[in-house]
């Protein structure tokens, strides 16, 4: 096997006859009074690949290969490229499928066919649903337990906000928050 781009083979009989990849670099250029243009690097582009391979009724059914890849392409997935020596290129999708036929028969039946392929790099999906990973320690969390329990002689004990414990308000609602609304006994810092 040549390689493979998400569940599509590509063997090595008709293997890609070109394979080019392009990279790209973005600067943005900021204009100066009197003087020459600053470049101000961006970030780095998507990789570009284009293959080209020939698709030939010798090795293959060429009507089925071509229907293989428009529906890759029709998911509008990211997929794995792997060449056969298990280079790893990335996540790619498809973004152009082009065809010259070369041979056809009397019906218009496809013999053989070069197809270019056009793939984009795609960054590494985000997935919403993932917890966030803080990129710090986060504070530590106490309440209220009974004063003088054996847990906590101070009466607070880690886990639960002290705010969760605190008597509902007795006065009129607000949404807005008044320096006597929490007692200065709950308020508590962490000692990490």
């Amino acid at each position: 096997m040549f390689a493979v781009l998400g569940d599509v083979p590509f063997q090595v009989v008709g293997s890609p006859q070109t394979l080019s990849d392009s990279r790209g670099y973005d600067y943005a250029e900021h204009r100066v009074v009197q003087a020459r243009p600053q470049l101000q690097w961006l970030a780095d582009d998507l990789m570009k690949i284009q293959l080209e391979m020939l698709l030939h009724q010798s090795f293959t059914d060429p009507a089925v290969s071509l229907f293989t890849l428009t529906q890759a392409a029709s998911t509008h997935a990211a997929l794995p490229l792997i060449f056969g020596n298990g280079d790893f290129r990335g996540y790619f999708v498809v973004t152009e499928i082009a065809t010259q036929s070369r041979q056809l028969s009397g019906s218009g039946d496809i013999y053989a066919v070069i197809v270019r392929l056009s793939l984009r790099e795609s960054p590494v999906s985000f997935d919403p649903t993932a917890p966030p990973v803080p990129n710090f320690l986060p504070l530590a969390i106490a309440s209220i337990t009974a004063a003088g329990s054996a847990s906590s002689p101070t009466g607070i004990s880690s886990g639960v906000s002290a705010l969760a414990a605190l008597p509902p308000a007795s006065g009129p609602s607000s949404a807005l928050l008044l320096p006597d609304d929490v007692p200065p006994s709950v308020i508590v810092r962490s000692a990490a």
